[in-house]
């Protein structure tokens, strides 16, 4: 969710730098920014005043390659560079497959083991899975973690972790020396068989220097974490 917002903003400091006189417009098909919405709205006034519009609620309709116009539900918008971000959905694999049961966009599972809920022993983690939960690295590692212990326990016939806990970190940059950040605890709520948020983590109180430099080493120990 804060992938589009980010973008902006970089795109923003690259305009600011070399084509000070040009405009952001963002045209989001949601009624609101979805992550981090004070912390971009701020980051945008403070660090790019007058260069990035939002408008929320504007849906695509129709794109116009040749013209790079876009028609969206209320207007039409011509622009020197479009970076459209299509509607997001599973991969073409689960689809034909018939994995992306919700919707045919995501794959359902059970959240103890990831394994999909209509083809067994078939286990799915990451962006593709329809969990209410952010799709980002984080999120992702965390549930391999849990699909693998699930899945040592189930090959030795045992039962998995009942109650698995993950948190989920997200940096943003806002330009190229400051960035913010939002973190989740999620435990597992077996009445409703979802991973769900619960007391922990927290959102910056704005963009910083210190938060960029904790950005790269969370990636450092991410990459780290999966890698090796």
């Amino acid at each position: 969710p804060p992938g589009p917002y980010e973008r902006a903003c970089q795109v923003a400091f690259y305009l600011k730098n070399h084509k000070p006189k040009s405009k952001v417009l963002v045209l989001d098909a949601n009624p609101a920014i979805t992550s981090k919405r004070p912390l971009f709205e701020r980051a945008w006034l403070d660090l790019y005043p007058g260069m990035v519009e939002y408008i929320p609620s504007s849906s695509i309709q129709d794109i116009d390659v040749a013209t790079r116009t876009v028609k969206t539900d209320f207007d039409k918008v011509k622009s020197d560079v479009l970076n459209v971000i299509p509607p997001q959905r599973a991969s073409v694999l689960t689809i034909d497959t018939g994995l992306a049961n919700v919707s045919r966009r995501w794959c359902e599972v059970d959240f103890l083991t990831y394994e999909s809920t209509v083809f067994p022993n078939i286990h799915v983690i990451g962006d593709a899975v329809d969990s209410g939960l952010p799709k980002s690295a984080h999120i992702a590692t965390s549930q391999a973690k849990v699909c693998a212990n699930a899945l040592a326990f189930m090959m030795g016939n045992e039962k998995p972790d009942p109650a698995p806990v993950f948190a989920n970190t997200c940096y943003s940059y806002a330009d190229d020396k400051t960035a913010m950040h939002v973190t989740t605890v999620y435990r597992y709520d077996a009445a409703e068989k979802l991973m769900k948020s619960s007391p922990g983590g927290g959102i910056s109180a704005h963009a910083s220097s210190q938060e960029f430099a904790d950005a790269q080493y969370w990636a450092l120990n991410i990459w780290a974490d999966v890698l090796t």
